[in-house]
């Protein structure tokens, strides 16, 4: 008889570990959302990553969006690199504990820190107080050199 109820307590503990793991019971959730807002000519190449999780590359064409989603941790910090076909590039923290405020939206359970890619730069859509599209960083340009294709 032993047996039986120690496989229900183990499973019944199984499902509560899964169950808490999934939904930031102890911490905040967010996610990360960045999209090709107005680039419509090529694609741009996106690649994001932490001290411990890789978020697959994608190329973004025109509309597309790539999104993911964590609890947060005191030392919690994606960095992407960007590449526009253009001679153009950039590389920048999406989210770290600087950035984790301006995410965070009224009456929401996971908050949401969206990033809009432009041909002028990038922007932060910040939605603390309605929303407010902010320009973070410009495009930068590789020097000749380093083109990509050039001899």
């Amino acid at each position: 008889m032993e047996k039986p109820f120690s496989f229900f307590f183990f499973t019944t503990f199984l499902c509560i570990i899964i169950s808490v793991a999934d939904s930031c019971t102890f911490t905040q959730g967010y996610s990360v959302i960045i999209g090709n807002d107005n680039i419509r000519d090529e694609s741009v190449s996106v690649s994001c990553n932490s001290k411990d999780d890789h978020i697959n590359g994608k190329a973004l064409k025109f509309n597309e969006t790539m999104a993911w989603s964590f609890c947060e941790s005191p030392s919690t910090r994606f960095t992407c690199k960007f590449d526009y076909p253009r001679w153009q590039y950039q590389h920048f923290d999406v989210f770290n504990k600087n950035i984790k405020g301006e995410c965070k939206e009224p009456n929401k359970e996971r908050y949401r820190c969206t990033w809009s890619i432009r041909k002028d730069g990038f922007y932060f859509i910040n939605r603390v107080n309605g929303r407010r599209d902010i320009k973070k960083y410009d495009w930068l340009t590789r020097p000749h050199s380093k083109r990509r294709g050039s001899p």
